[in-house]
């Protein structure tokens, strides 16, 4: 039997084939509209934040009718005024609150990515499983007619006498438990397709993925999701913190008011005017507050800690690293035994085959071994999908060459 799916051997070269870590066009267009929502809103709140060290312009206008306690004057009084009061040194507070916006802009869509990245692993984890247990519902169906021909041949020789019950038992037990293997396998796939179409909007016919090879380590741990977004919270905590501790040391501050002004006097006419006005000067302050020293030590302590989680991290990926390739080399093992039995297979069906030609024996014989022979074939591709899923697992948790162009 061919392979239905095939493996090229194993490389140390990064993928670039396809950018499915984090791309979203096998996912559902509802979820790729609430990604493209989120990064609007990503990109909204660094507008935000980049200039929000940046005061308000005050704009200001009042009329008010005034009578005298003392004297029977009417006056009205009308204003029209614009101020400012903005900070220009801050100790590089200023500095700091921008470099804060772009490393939480950053932060936040790694994030983002990192989270379609893992639909994205799901999605692909579940068209490969579905078409493992596809292939397993193959070895079942070709179990159980061996197991239908072993249970006819026992119980003939049963019926001559020629052996116990034990033995036709144990063939009926056999036929028997592959026989819920079979359904458990249905119940599976039934399941798998319910779960790929939570996920996409595409049959999971029509689903065409690439194949995933094997990824350098190093690539691995540097452009991992995880590590990446560790690393970026651990910048944005290091501006929080030169924020915080900047918040605490002296600021020059300059104000500006200008306007019109204009009063009517109702009662006296040469107390009239209108006219412009205007006001600018500095303010230098610092404030003195007994938390400033605690304050600035836990934002210190979080960034320490967010540094320290980024390495921890990068540890954890490391043993997975390893663990996938002691998964793919145990399975690459099981393909060269199978491989092997395969020969082996090939030789006593083309003897078996012979004997059934000249009538030395009997065709259930040539049947049961080819379908073993088969079974053997598809345990091949069974296993190979076992490695596109370690791979494709790997290759989903990092940041590939198509993201770093972009």
């Amino acid at each position: 039997m061919k392979n239905r799916f095939t493996l090229p051997i194993l490389t140390t070269v990064l993928v670039v084939t396809s950018a499915y870590a984090d791309d979203m066009s096998l996912l559902s267009s509802e979820k790729q509209r609430m990604y493209e929502q989120q990064q609007q809103q990503i990109d909204s709140g660094y507008e935000k934040l980049r200039y929000d060290w940046l005061s308000p312009i005050n704009l200001k206008a009042s009329s008010t009718y005034e009578k005298s306690a003392s004297t029977s004057i009417h006056d009205t009084r009308q204003n029209v005024s614009a101020g400012i009061a903005q900070d220009i040194f801050r100790s590089g507070g200023i500095t700091y609150s921008i470099d804060y916006a772009e490393s939480k802009k950053d932060a936040d869509t790694i994030s983002m990515h990192k989270d379609i990245a893992g639909v994205n692993q799901q999605l692909i984890t579940n068209v490969l499983n579905f078409r493992k247990n596809t292939l397993l519902l193959e070895q079942s169906e070709l179990k159980l007619k061996n197991g239908k021909i072993e249970i006819f041949l026992k119980r003939k020789q049963y019926e001559a006498g020629d052996i116990d019950i034990t033995l036709l038992n144990n063939a009926l037990m056999n036929q028997s438990s592959e026989l819920k293997n079979n359904t458990a396998i249905r119940f599976t796939l039934s399941q798998l397709r319910l779960e790929i179409l939570k996920l996409s909007d595409r049959p999971i016919e029509s689903i065409q993925l690439p194949t995933f090879s094997l990824i350098q380590k190093n690539d691995f741990l540097d452009e991992g999701w995880d590590f990446r977004y560790a690393q970026a919270q651990s910048r944005s905590s290091a501006q929080q913190y030169g924020q915080i501790k900047t918040s605490y040391l002296p600021k020059l501050t300059l104000s500006a008011d200008t306007g019109l002004q204009r009063l009517n006097s109702h009662d006296l006419p040469s107390a009239d005017y209108s006219g412009g006005f205007y006001d600018m000067g500095l303010q230098l302050s610092m404030p003195l507050t007994y938390n400033a020293s605690a304050a600035t030590q836990e934002a210190q302590s979080l960034y320490l800690k967010q540094q320290a989680e980024a390495a921890d991290i990068k540890r954890q990926m490391a043993g997975q690293y390893e663990q996938a390739i002691e998964h793919i080399s145990s399975y690459q093992r099981v393909i060269a035994i199978t491989k092997d039995n395969l020969t082996s297979y090939g030789e006593l069906i083309n003897a078996t085959k012979a004997a059934v030609d000249a009538g030395y024996k009997a065709g259930y014989d040539l049947q049961t071994i080819q379908n073993t022979k088969a079974i053997e074939e598809l345990e091949i591709s069974i296993n190979e999908i076992n490695i596109q899923i370690e791979l494709a697992t790997l290759y989903t948790m990092t940041r590939h060459s198509q993201e770093l162009q972009l």
